[in-house]
């Protein structure tokens, strides 16, 4: 009896350690398809869209550039605007003695000679140059061509004052003149000082500015 029971007992330990190598081989199979779940998802995570240019910062980029190239222009410019400036201020004081010595029609005529280096200014043109330069009326400027882009001009009803405010040492009034004259392209350069006349220039010869 004692020999039936070892052979039963032989018998069942191979039984025993079949169950318990299944069991392992089972809890094995178990940890590995959870660690291919966590490791490897069946399903692919949503792709990340692409985040789109805010339009108020293209909109304040465009509004810096704009104004980069405003301040560059106004740089640019200073220059030109300081020159005007300054041809602006000869002409206002191109005749000093303007507000003391009204028109007067016994005044003495006053001549002198004109020449355009750059030959392109017209008489008409210098009538208009020489009234706001020395701030008369254009009806008292007489000017005649005399070739060559050469002219005589002759002042009427203003009196000394003109010669004086043209021969005078350092007197502006060829700055304000050439001001005046830049705007028609002419450089102007006084070929004859200015003098009193010796006689009332002669109307028919004369280009003058009709009024109106």
């Amino acid at each position: 009896m004692i020999s039936d029971f070892k052979t039963m007992t032989t018998r069942m330990q191979p039984t025993a350690a079949a169950h318990a190598a299944a069991a392992q081989a089972a809890a094995a199979a178990q940890q590995h398809n959870h660690l291919v779940n966590v490791h490897y998802p069946e399903h692919a995570p949503p792709s990340l869209t692409p985040r789109k240019r805010n339009c108020g910062c293209t909109l304040g980029l465009i509004a810096l550039l704009l104004v980069l190239i405003f301040v560059a222009l106004l740089a640019l410019e200073s220059p030109f605007i300081a020159l005007e400036n300054s041809r602006i201020a000869a002409r206002m004081r191109a005749a000093p003695y303007r507000r003391e010595h009204p028109p007067t029609a016994a005044a003495e005529p006053i001549t002198l000679g004109l020449w355009d280096e750059r030959k392109s200014v017209t008489a008409l043109q210098l009538i208009v140059c020489l009234s706001l330069a020395l701030g008369i009326d254009e009806n008292h400027v007489m000017v005649v061509p005399e070739g060559s882009y050469f002219y005589r001009v002759t002042v009427t009803h203003e009196g000394a004052w003109v010669m004086e405010a043209i021969n005078a040492e350092g007197s502006v009034f060829l700055d304000a003149l050439n001001a005046q004259a830049a705007r028609f392209g002419a450089q102007l350069v006084i070929s004859h000082v200015a003098s009193r006349a010796t006689g009332s220039p002669s109307s028919p010869s004369s280009t003058t500015l009709n009024p109106g």
